[in-house]
């Protein structure tokens, strides 16, 4: 195993714990005080993944989503046998983050909420569901090459707000179609917990397909070309 592989691993496995914990504990947070869900959704997923990615920066790169390092993997950046470990831990992390909303909000298992598990608005398709989880991943992903990979971004620090940022125009956009998972991981610890697991196509294919178009696209249009070198 190369070296350094257990702080990165576990360092994704933090950051996706803690996205669905605050991220989907800030909705049934909002539920129990009978506040606006949609505002206190898109602001806790906005900055856990703020905060989260400032913290693991240096460790791991922040990565959180294996939407984001299925794109890494795809244009190279990371190898893909680490790529693979670290989704590996991304989804247990996320695992773990549900078994613990279901310890503290067990009444909210069967409820409408299952645990904030992202779910299809009924007056939508599934498909369309599954547009818009590629729509607001795409986003995503492209600011994340945009500024915190591309030398010419915000920087490494710099670069999770704006990240954050994103991760909120999508919940602003598609909260209330999608639960705007942008992540399988966001997706799969509330869903476990709560055994929902209705459309659970669109919270893989979504995000992963959204991801990946979103890292080729930056990658082949808008990463700088290498200068020539002179003779």
């Amino acid at each position: 195993m190369e070296a350094g592989w257990g702080k990165k691993v576990l360092g994704e496995g933090l950051g996706a714990f803690a996205l669905v914990v605050v991220g989907a504990g800030s909705v049934l947070a909002a539920s129990m005080a009978g506040s606006d869900v949609l505002l206190y959704a898109t602001l806790g997923h906005a900055f856990v993944i703020a905060v989260m990615a400032t913290a693991l920066g240096p460790i791991s790169g922040g990565q959180i989503t294996p939407a984001v390092t299925l794109g890494l993997i795809a244009t190279r950046r990371i190898k893909a046998d680490l790529g693979v470990a670290i989704i590996v831990f991304q989804l247990i992390g996320s695992i773990v983050g549900g078994v613990l909303l279901w310890w503290l909000y067990p009444s909210e298992v069967s409820s409408g909420l299952r645990l904030a598990t992202p779910a299809v608005n009924s007056s939508i398709t599934p498909l369309q569901a599954m547009v818009v989880e590629i729509v607001i991943t795409f986003f995503l992903v492209f600011v994340v090459f945009a500024t915190a990979i591309d030398a010419r971004g915000a920087g490494k620090t710099l670069a999770a707000f704006p990240i954050g940022f994103t991760v909120g125009i999508g919940w602003f956009f598609g909260g209330a179609l999608t639960g705007a998972a942008m992540s399988p991981g966001r997706w799969i610890g509330p869903a476990v917990a709560s055994g929902f697991y209705d459309n659970w196509w669109v919270y893989w294919v979504g995000p992963l397909l959204g991801g990946l178009i979103a890292a080729l696209v930056y990658e082949s249009v808008f990463k700088p070309q290498a200068a020539p070198k002179s003779a």
